[in-house]
């Protein structure tokens, strides 16, 4: 387990929410992320460049990322607080 690493991160408020969008490369299964300025994450939706499943479960501000592999590029959005 190890964490992503992040290509690209930007971060908003919508209302009372924080929304991250990141590009992310994820070297192995189960890597994870602690989102930047997230405490508790309430969705996340990842996008593959390759259209593979990325799951995903999440444990405060930190995500971990279940893939068959190597993932580059994965486009993630994050909402929470």
């Amino acid at each position: 387990m190890a964490a992503v690493t992040v290509d690209r991160v930007r971060s908003s408020v919508f209302g009372n929410r924080r929304v991250v969008t990141a590009t992310i490369d994820i070297a192995a299964d189960t890597d994870t992320w602690a989102v930047p300025g997230m405490r508790f994450i309430e969705h996340a939706s990842l996008t593959s460049q390759t259209n593979a499943a990325i799951g995903y479960t999440k444990s405060g501000g930190t995500l971990t990322l279940q893939t068959g592999g190597v993932e580059n590029n994965v486009d993630a959005l994050v909402v929470g607080f």
